[in-house]
């Protein structure tokens, strides 16, 4: 699926730098746009293998603590969170959850990229990532002082394809949520949101607790 995708690329780039004179300003805009869908395309079927690999991985459930996940991730991120000052808060209960790693990073992952895509026009952005042992599972959070939304859309963000936010102010393919989703239930745990516009928003994780 990829291919085409490339060849169509390639070939709007190539018309670009060698025919750029022949072509009027209109011309120009129409390849740049054939160029920025081809990339749109493309991360859309990078996140549709995702969640197709998700459904079919086996899981492995074992003892972890939250935090050790949290620092395993790749520090990508961090570079947005220095160049735009974002205030960036961890506070991560020290008990060991059971889940999978794999799945649980790729949670913390979508929750935190999702929180920094939201938090681009906040004057002083912050995001929170903490949590709290409750009896038997423990309960993580996501928070963030972005956007927000209205919690009438709560049940659709966690499906597939379903976006609150027009894709020109706030870039996605509206799969990162269902992959969030689809990670919890595979882990036995399951995610929730708090939300109200204009005042950020929350999402939880509650996980088993691991018990020797």
């Amino acid at each position: 699926m990829k291919a085409p995708l490339r060849g169509i690329d390639g070939y709007s780039r190539l018309l670009l730098e060698d025919y750029a004179e022949k072509l009027d300003d209109e011309g120009r805009r129409f390849l740049n746009s054939v160029r920025q869908a081809s990339v749109q395309m493309g991360q859309l079927i990078d996140d549709l293998l995702s969640y197709s690999q998700l459904e079919r991985r086996k899981v492995s459930m074992v003892p972890v603590k939250p935090r050790t996940v949290l620092d395993s991730l790749p520090v990508g991120y961090s570079d947005e969170i220095r160049d735009r000052g974002v205030k960036f808060t961890v506070a991560l209960p020290d008990a060991e959850v059971l889940a999978d790693t794999q799945g649980l990073a790729q949670v913390l992952r979508n929750l935190i990229d999702n929180a920094l895509k939201f938090t681009r026009g906040a004057a002083a952005p912050a995001i929170e990532v903490a949590g709290r042992v409750e009896g038997g599972k423990t309960v993580l959070w996501v928070r963030d002082n972005g956007i927000g939304f209205d919690m009438k859309f709560t049940d659709r963000i966690f499906d597939i394809f379903q976006r609150l936010h027009r894709s020109e102010d706030y870039p996605g393919t509206g799969i990162g949520l269902a992959i969030v989703r689809k990670a919890m239930e595979r882990m036995n745990g399951r995610v929730w949101a708090e939300s109200a516009p204009g005042s950020g928003a929350t999402f939880y994780l509650e996980i088993p607790n691991h018990t020797s």
